[in-house]
């Protein structure tokens, strides 16, 4: 049962990802899809470490912060997922 439930959570993630933003060749989406996964790489690993994130950008340009919650999202599940 705990299985369909993580398939059908996933498949929901993979349908909201089908409707990618257009600002995903943006330089902007690119920079920050490199710091939100170079985030979750660091966080997969037992050393402390800060976020890697242009506080400015991700508040006021919507392809950063787009990027950067892709690719947080992204590397987090490639290495490992999240703690619990």
């Amino acid at each position: 049962m705990q299985r369909r439930v993580l398939a059908a959570i996933v498949g929901l993630v993979l349908a909201a990802c089908a409707g990618a933003p257009a600002d995903q060749d943006s330089p902007a989406y690119e920079a920050g899809f490199a710091d939100g996964c170079a985030t979750a790489s660091a966080e997969s690993t037992s050393v402390p470490s800060t976020p890697q994130r242009d506080e400015t950008l991700y508040a006021q340009d919507s392809g950063y912060r787009s990027g950067w919650n892709s690719g947080h999202t992204t590397c987090r599940m490639t290495n490992g997922g999240a703690r619990l």
